[in-house]
């Protein structure tokens, strides 16, 4: 599809308009916009086709560091712009590259896991040309996108000025790093998928696979792994018989890894197991909306965030809030007159016969990966009595996105809502949840070999 001048710069009038009437985060990082369209204006000469137009976009839209704000239409994203990808994956342990078979059977060369440059430059240059379509949010949420964009070789030898090719020469280093090895590859013709990570026990090829996995491990240590968080009956009933079964236990480990996000009650139906009888009403989120955007109270409500003003609070959260709004102190304030009053999401003992105090110590595993409800997910935990933090950082958003279809180009764009703030006044987006144990995975943990961190977890947790 070809796009004219005058149809591409009515899409850019549009855009400019909705981050201007409709974003949440315009202001945020202090990006000059205007000058930013503008450039894209001044590029268009006769016309642009469709796909360029997109990949624009998506540039432009990573300046303001939102992950949930970018170019949604599939046809213009990066696996359809290329045509060749690396033949492997790659993941970072200790700072360096790992490079392993899509499958993850072994390691592209099991004598030299690492990688260490592609076509005559070094990695690092690498990861400069693919972090240009990657929103500038946290450290660990631009290193983690930007290494995982380095599949799309065809896009990055573009920003970087150089010839396209069928086949790639990567140099591989080994573990002990004092030997090297060259290597040409032949390109892919389709991108290879990371995929969740460890594999959960079965297979997931849409939300409706998704189930609740949960055993007892032999040091009488319950599991429970969560790739994704759901609101259906089925799944958050799976969620109540896992600890029904966990009762007993010692411990409790919650893998967290890999999972991206979803819906808030996964958080609501668990959290309360971890209260007891007495606790005051857990103050979760703090967020404002952008006025004028579509449903925005409804959406809220979706997320359980209430003004104080909402009549369904009980006594004593009505009593948390009006103690935590004296105090509360935003990193950053929503400019004034263009955001809703704060909406809080708070989580309170329950007095239903399902739920029993677990009072046993517990450990959450969590990645860069974690995103959005899992970010709240692990705020919510983050400091609570008895939980330790474990992995590595979150990668930290929270926006509420909301869709928009460009009207020339019929590009979709996915624009944040809201601000959304953990108690601390921290921002969730950029920032993300920090754990309280750093544990890095090692190479053999990438292809199955072994789980280090699920190890150093169950390992603390025998301690105690």
């Amino acid at each position: 599809m070809w796009l004219s001048r005058k149809e591409a710069e009515q899409d850019l009038d549009e855009l400019e308009w909705l981050l201007e009437n409709r974003y949440s985060y315009l202001k945020l990082k202090g990006v000059d916009y205007k000058v930013a369209l503008d450039s894209i204006r001044g590029s268009l000469s006769d016309g642009i086709s469709r796909s360029d137009f997109g990949y624009q976009l998506t540039k432009f839209i990573a300046l303001f560091g939102d992950g949930h704000s970018r170019v949604a239409s599939s046809t213009v994203r990066l696996v359809s712009l290329c045509s060749d990808f690396l033949p492997f994956l790659v993941e970072e342990s200790d700072e360096r590259l790992v490079a392993f078979e899509p499958d993850r059977s072994d390691f592209v060369d099991p004598d030299f896991p690492f990688l260490r440059a592609m076509d005559g430059l070094p990695v690092s240059k690498w990861l400069e040309g693919a972090n240009q379509w990657v929103a500038r949010g946290s450290p660990q949420y631009l290193r983690y996108h930007t290494m995982r964009n380095l599949r799309y070789v065809e896009c990055i030898r573009k920003e970087l000025g150089l010839s396209r090719s069928g086949s790639i020469e990567v140099q591989l280093e080994s573990a002990d790093g004092s030997s090297t090895k060259w290597m040409e590859l032949t390109l892919a013709k389709e991108g290879p998928a990371y995929g969740l990570w460890p594999r959960p026990e079965n297979e997931i090829k849409s939300l409706d696979d998704v189930r609740v996995e949960s055993r007892i491990l032999e040091e009488n240590i319950g599991y429970l792994r969560i790739v994704v968080m759901l609101d259906g009956p089925e799944f958050l009933e799976g969620l109540l018989d896992a600890m029904t079964n966990f009762r007993g236990t010692k411990g409790l480990i919650i893998d967290a890894r890999s999972c991206g996000g979803g819906s808030r009650a996964t958080l609501r139906v668990l959290f309360p197991f971890f209260m007891a009888e007495n606790d005051l009403p857990r103050l979760v989120n703090v967020a404002a909306y952008r006025l004028g955007t579509r449903n925005r109270k409804e959406e809220f409500g979706g997320r359980y965030l209430y003004p104080a003003s909402w009549p369904n609070w009980s006594d004593a959260e009505r009593a948390v809030i009006s103690s935590f709004a004296g105090t509360f102190r935003p990193e950053w304030m929503p400019p004034a007159g263009q955001f809703s009053p704060w909406h809080y999401f708070l989580i309170s003992p329950t007095d239903d016969e399902r739920y029993y105090h677990y009072d046993e110590p517990v450990v959450i595993l969590m990645d860069r990966w974690n995103f959005s409800a899992c970010d709240i997910f692990l705020g919510a935990f983050k400091g609570w009595k008895k939980v330790t933090l474990m992995g590595l950082p979150s990668g930290g958003g929270s926006g509420c996105r909301q869709d928009y279809r460009l009207h020339n180009s019929q590009i979709r764009i996915q624009l944040s809502s809201m601000a959304s703030f953990q108690p601390n006044g921290k921002l969730y987006d950029g920032n993300g949840i920090q754990p309280d144990i750093i544990v890095e995975p090692i190479p053999k943990d990438f292809i199955g070999e072994t789980d280090s961190v699920l190890d150093a977890a169950r390992a603390v947790l025998a301690r105690l």
